[in-house]
């Protein structure tokens, strides 16, 4: 039937995805071992996978699943990941049988790769080389996807254990001093052959190996001579994917992690072995070729960018690359952004920076820290205070308006160009990538990063105020403060349980919290008030949600440190929310769950109860705006629970302050009109609360009804009646205690 099936691409390409997924189900639920006839038949599949996916001879021009025309441009990985993943199974339970016909063949395509760059003919074959080229392309996604599986992100990568027990069972037939001299004698020598008498006594998994340490070799010798004709982006892409996904879950691979560990890997990849740091300082001088040779590619930088992050995070790998030259080369290229960094895209640039930073801090040595602060962090902090130092100084010479007031206003304007844009850009993404690659390093080093980061936010905030009408800009700049808050969180969640004796303690050990609310209060000041007359402010990012966002970070640390006895940050945040509320009430009710709303009450409650005017009047403020936007809700038919939940305050003013309390006197103005904002949200329960006032005391009875009738059943909220409102709810306030003291 194959012959039929590649008659049609489409129809290939949905056959095999179902047949495929199938199959996977069987080969999860069920013992392969028992069943000898399943072996034949996922021979047969994986066959027939590799003759529709590889070019079987010189004389067939293609036998695969030729997807070019279907203006998908999506990449072969994404595509068919799902075929590939379940490919990977099938070659998992055959691993004896499929791995060593995948090297025989990626050695071949090699050989035939190096043949041809080595024969003098000034006349490229250019169809061969394109076969030889697409089938090592999927050799290498098809042996990724064998000797590896998927995991998510921030899962532990481990050995597949069928990969394990065919290592070990070969162990045997292995000469181990071999495996460990071949990968090195290769990168050596790179002219020699991978032929069977070479191969003889060396472990399948180390021969899959060398296999791509030559492949690797050739395209390094193609890019040295200038032979970029021989040179498929593809190879490299799919070449880098493979040594990332090989550098994740073999490099120092954990032994613990498995029941029975294979000599040969244990002695090839384990902790603490030679080949470990030779690797990984090949897999190092990997990256600084692939941003050498393929700058101007990006996804060929974008996984190399991802080979240097793997290489970072992981403990063993960092510890050597450190110490290798080559990686303080790179950093200072990055840093500095010398060619070809300038060409490479700002989102890899910022992973390179992420892994610098990560390979920096999680190394124990002092002297590390010291060289990251010296080169990486000062460079950074030095850099953006000149650029803001020097912004401050023309607009206060601007200011004085003396003689050098057009030249300070056309230097001014030259902060706006294109290279200058560029270079802010490029300044803000390196610090999101310093804060991203110390989130996964130790306590002591996040507080490290952390207490060093604060002043750098103040001058960002400063670029945010001059650059607020350029949206790309504005966007990398509130991403950062993202990640910032990200790291309040780490930061905290590190330092939880610390005591100090130190006066003032409890403020300076939370500064952290309050420079975030200055933050975000500054955002939501510029968002305000603009007096800029350009138009061509950012409208798609709207900066109640930015600012809430930001405040839902800090409400559980509110919450459960009581932060808000902390007079500098009770003031900072009641001002925010008051302010959020005014500007953007319909943020709350969209963007909270019912638990942080409910969180995000009790504060208001807090502030009614336990704080001075200024605090009080801003926590009616914040009732009154959310109870306008529940009005304009009702009218729309579209209350929730959430706009339910704030009746409870008609409750509370009436009964806790008004009755029982002088203590918002001074604020009667503002208490009253939130109390009838209040009503005409919520006339029912008012008039609920009314009749349960005059069962308390029927003396009540006769000033109530008068301000029930004053008020009328469907009040109406407007200025004129909410005024009128005051000046009878201060009589009935009056006449109330007047009575009540009888």
């Amino acid at each position: 039937q194959l012959d039929k099936i590649i008659e049609d691409p489409k129809i290939a390409k949905e056959t095999f995805d179902r047949l495929l997924q199938a199959w996977s189900r069987l080969l999860y639920g069920i013992d392969f071992e028992r069943f000898a006839n399943l072996r034949s038949l996922a021979i047969e599949i994986f066959d027939t996978y590799l003759q529709t996916h590889l070019h079987i001879n010189d004389n067939h021009e293609i036998n695969d699943f030729n997807l070019a025309d279907n203006d998908n441009d999506e990449d072969d990985r994404d595509l068919f990941s799902e075929q590939l993943i379940c490919i990977g199974l099938f070659g998992r339970h055959i691993i004896d049988y499929a791995l060593p016909l995948l090297i025989r063949l990626l050695i071949d395509r090699t050989r035939k790769l190096y043949n041809m760059m080595n024969n003098n003919s000034s006349n490229i074959n250019t169809n061969i080389l394109d076969r030889i080229n697409d089938d090592l392309h999927w050799l290498l996604l098809i042996c990724g996807h064998v000797l590896t599986e998927e995991y998510d992100s921030d899962e532990q990568k481990t050995i597949p254990e069928a990969v394990m027990n065919f290592s070990n069972e070969q162990v045997k037939y292995c000469d181990l001093n071999k495996c460990v001299q071949i990968a090195q004698h290769i990168l050596q020598q790179s002219q020699v052959d991978l032929s069977d008498e070479i191969m003889h006594g060396v472990s399948p998994v180390t021969q899959c190996l060398v296999a791509v340490l030559k492949l690797s070799e050739t395209e390094r010798h193609l890019c040295n001579k200038g032979q970029f004709e021989y040179i498929s982006v593809q190879v490299a892409v799919s070449l880098t994917w493979f040594i990332r996904r090989l550098a994740a879950n073999y490099l120092g691979f954990d032994e613990q992690s498995y029941k029975d560990v294979s000599q040969t890997l244990s002695v090839l990849l384990g902790k603490g072995s030679e080949m470990l740091e030779f690797l990984t300082n090949y897999f190092l001088s990997k990256v600084v070729t692939n941003l050498q040779m393929w700058a101007s590619e990006s996804d060929v930088i974008k996984e190399t960018a991802d080979l240097f992050v793997t290489l970072s995070i992981k403990k063993d790998s960092s510890s050597i690359i450190i110490k290798n030259d080559l990686f303080w080369t790179l950093a200072n290229n990055v840093i500095t952004n010398q060619m070809p960094i300038q060409l490479i895209n700002e989102e890899y640039k910022r992973l390179l920076i992420k892994g610098i930073t990560c390979s920096c801090l999680n190394n124990s040595s002092d002297e590390y820290r010291l060289h990251f602060d010296r080169s990486i962090f000062q460079i950074l902090n030095q850099r953006l205070h000149s650029i803001v130092e020097s912004i401050h100084t023309l607009l206060e010479q601007i200011k004085l308006n003396n003689n050098n007031k057009i030249h300070c206003t056309n230097a001014l304007q030259t902060f706006y160009s294109e290279n200058v844009l560029s270079q802010i850009s490029t300044l803000i993404n390196s610090y999101c990538g310093l804060i991203e690659g110390g989130s996964r390093c130790s306590s002591e080093q996040i507080t490290y990063l952390f207490e060093h980061s604060q002043q750098t936010l103040q001058y960002i905030l400063d670029l945010f105020d001059f650059y607020h009408n350029y949206c790309d800009q504005v966007q990398i700049i509130l991403e950062l403060f993202s990640l910032y808050a990200e790291h309040v969180l780490i930061f905290t969640k590190c330092n939880y349980g610390k005591k100090t004796k130190e006066i003032n303690a409890d403020e300076d050990f939370n500064a952290h919290i309050y420079t975030l609310l200055n933050c975000l209060n500054h955002l939501l000041a510029k968002d305000f008030i603009d007096f800029s007359n350009d138009n061509s402010a950012n409208t798609e990012v709207n900066v109640g949600d930015v600012v809430l966002y930001g405040l839902i970070i800090c409400l559980p640390l509110i919450q459960s440190d009581n932060l808000l006895k902390i007079p500098s940050i009770s003031s900072c945040y009641y001002k925010l929310v008051s302010s959020l509320c005014e500007q953007h009430s319909e943020c709350i009710f969209r963007l909270l769950n019912p638990d942080q709303y409910s969180i995000f009450l009790s504060t208001i409650k807090l502030g009614l109860d336990n704080y001075d005017n200024e605090i009080c009047k801003m926590c009616l403020e914040t009732i009154q705006n959310l109870t306008l936007y529940t009005m304009k809700q009702q009218k729309l038919n579209q209350t929730n629970e959430k706009t339910k939940y704030l009746e409870h305050f008609l409750d509370y003013l009436l009964q806790e302050i008004v009755i029982t309390t002088t203590t918002l006197s001074d604020l009667f103005d503002t208490l009253a009109g939130t109390i009838y904002t209040l009503i005409c949200a919520y006339p029912n329960q008012f008039y609920h609360i009314l009749g349960q006032m005059k069962q308390y005391d029927e003396n009540l009875s006769i000033i109530i009804d008068k301000l029930a009738n004053d008020i009328g059943q469907k009040p109406d909220y407007n200025r004129k009646a909410k005024i009128s409102f005051t000046v009878k709810f201060e009589s009935f306030v009056t006449n109330l205690r007047r009575i009540m003291k009888k």
